[in-house]
């Protein structure tokens, strides 16, 4: 049976339902005209699967609201974890909706969040460049890690438990590693190289006789173990974009072992990549497969059913895929905005826009 995780998550996890089934097209839509498509009269029951319930608004059951913005979110059995705008994230309880704790998680947005299979480790990346791994029970920093490259922000993050290795995608179109695992072959922490405190190329330049404002210290910096990512450690142009999106997966394609953790990508030149992924920190990953070299458009977010993979796109294009054989099976027109995110759960499709729908397909 496959698995699947990814950052950026709208829903716990996925259920995984039979192949005949996942590329059925019944949907709902909301009810205003804003959000309304031209396939939006297609809402009624296919293959004896009755969905005219799927009709009627959902009944909203709990609000959860944040002073900022929310731009990532995961949940687990027990909590449910926002990253925000201003780098912190918030965990709410799944048992009382209320709040458990806040923390200053980053100096930049947190864009993407992980939480790992075994719902100990939560991964967050971020505009200041770094990736932290928390305990999921009391959000204690465990590990900071940091690139020394100038990898801009990071759009995602991934964590493979059998090779105990986080893998991180980046503005500057890598895909970058390190090892949680073998402490003594890791480069020694040089605090100066960390981004918190190396000089930007551009935001730190002076002109000829200038000086620049002296940073502020920042009193998390030495919270958790530094993780130095190795140099070598980096797949350069890993797409020919911004690394948007990562799943890590197991079991749905014959290019990697059913056991084997794998990698997918998908990049700001709208090419999603599956990567084998090895125990040797030297090798790291591996490009088995490419897919949508003919379309140039970002792909912002993706979701595993089995075999097949959805990936979305801007203007609301949503693109299903099958792994097997490497084809696009169908392109669908799920909203009017940019489709921002993408979640298999409970046998269904879901997807959420920038224009502030979200919708669910069967």
């Amino acid at each position: 049976m496959a698995q699947a995780s990814g950052s950026r998550s709208i829903a716990s996890s996925a259920q995984i339902r039979p192949k005949a089934q996942a590329a059925a097209d019944k949907h709902t839509a909301d009810s205003s005209d804003e959000e309304i498509l031209d396939d939006d009269t297609d809402m009624l029951s296919r293959d004896g699967v009755d969905t005219e319930y799927l009709k009627e608004r959902p009944e909203l059951t709990h609000h959860l609201e944040n002073d900022s913005s929310i731009l990532s979110l995961a949940a687990g059995d027990q909590f449910i974890y926002a990253g925000t705008q201003d780098g912190d994230i918030v965990v709410w309880s799944f048992i009382t909706f209320e709040r458990v704790i806040k923390v200053k998680a980053h100096t930049g947005a947190v864009l993407c969040l992980f939480l790992s299979a075994d719902r100990k480790l939560l991964f967050s990346g971020a505009g200041d460049a770094i990736v932290n791994a928390w305990s999921a029970q009391t959000l204690t920093r465990l590990y900071s890690i940091y690139s020394t490259y100038d990898v801009g922000e990071v759009f995602s993050v991934a964590y493979s438990a059998q090779f105990e290795t986080v893998y991180l995608g980046a503005q500057n179109t890598s895909i970058q590693w390190a090892s949680l695992k073998e402490s003594a072959s890791r480069p020694v922490p040089n605090p100066e190289r960390h981004p918190n405190r190396r000089n930007h190329r551009f935001f730190d330049s002076v002109q000829a006789g200038g000086t620049s404002t002296p940073r502020p210290p920042v009193s998390t910096l030495d919270e958790g173990e530094q993780v130095e990512i190795d140099k070598a450690h980096m797949m350069h142009y890993a797409h020919f974009g911004y690394v948007y999106c990562m799943l890590l997966v197991r079991g749905v394609s014959r290019l990697v072992d059913s056991d084997q953790d794998m990698l997918i990508s998908g990049g700001g030149d709208g090419t999603i990549k599956m990567w084998k992924l090895t125990s040797n920190q030297s090798e790291g990953i591996k490009e088995v497969a490419c897919l949508g070299e003919d379309d140039a458009e970002s792909v912002l977010s993706m979701a595993v059913d089995g075999s097949f993979l959805y990936s979305s796109k801007p203007d609301g294009i949503v693109e299903l895929w099958d792994l097997d054989t490497k084809q696009k099976l169908r392109v669908i027109k799920a909203h009017r905005g940019n489709v921002m995110t993408l979640q298999m759960g409970w046998g269904y499709l879901w997807s959420a826009g920038s224009t502030g729908f979200a919708r669910v397909r069967n």
